[in-house]
């Protein structure tokens, strides 16, 4: 009797001008509100770069795991949820795109002389925007360059006979944020090793200044700056 009504079943879905597999797919289709799994491979991104993405994403039900050695992401959530990430992941999967970094090693200093001169060798553009953001007189422009790259390579860069700058291009996000990993920026001191200067995780916005300042306090009449702007294109 049961074998009867399956043939009934299968034979109505054909009659409709479906098939046997849509007949299979109706009856597998998940309830709502029931968690599913998804994997989802990337072709030219790294997935382990889409987490901090997909975590806000998430149902309070739902979690994410990272498989490296397949370059995959397994989402367990429901079926509504992840049909909103699916597009969020196929728009980051996107073949790497070039960029451009601007870098500025800058020493600012206070004028302590009356009355007191303003000198920059920086862009004027670029010394307006400091200046309104902090108080220093002078800008002198210790090294710079523009580095040249595309998303996910690293960048090992010698920055003037004194300097070394080492990171590597993340994604760039719909919102134009790129996070630059393990940003490194070491200096060298005659007899010495490389000193490093800094070394942190980086988030910087597209055609946007972002300026490091290293100094001893916020009272020092002088720091070392590093000064960043990211482009995209070459």
């Amino acid at each position: 009797m049961k074998s009867f009504l399956w043939a009934l079943i299968l034979l109505s879905a054909l009659a409709a001008g479906g098939s046997a597999a849509s007949a299979l797919t109706a009856q597998a289709a998940p309830a709502p509100g029931e968690i599913v799994l998804r994997a989802y491979s990337f072709k030219y991104q790294r997935a382990s770069e889409v987490m901090t993405l997909i975590y806000p994403l998430l149902s309070p039900r739902g979690t994410i795991e990272l498989q490296p050695g397949g370059n995959t992401v397994v989402i367990r959530d429901t079926s509504e949820t992840i049909r909103r990430i699916l597009p969020v992941l196929k728009g980051f999967d996107h073949p790497a795109r070039p960029l451009r970094l601007e870098v500025y090693v800058v020493r600012a200093s206070r004028n302590t002389v009356s009355p007191q001169v303003q000198r920059s060798d920086l862009p004027e553009a670029l010394t307006k925007r400091l200046r309104d953001l902090l108080a220093y007189d002078v800008y002198e422009v210790q090294a710079q360059a523009q580095l040249s790259g595309t998303e996910g390579q690293w960048v090992d860069y010698e920055l003037g006979p004194d300097y070394k700058l080492s990171f590597r291009f993340g994604t760039l996000m719909s919102d134009q944020r790129l996070k630059l990993s393990s940003f490194q920026i070491s200096r060298r001191a005659e007899g010495k090793l490389p000193g490093v200067l800094l070394q942190t995780n980086l988030n910087l916005w597209v055609d946007q200044t972002t300026s490091l300042g290293l100094a001893k306090s916020e009272a020092s009449h002088e720091a070392l700056m590093v000064v960043l702007t990211l482009r995209e294109g070459r």
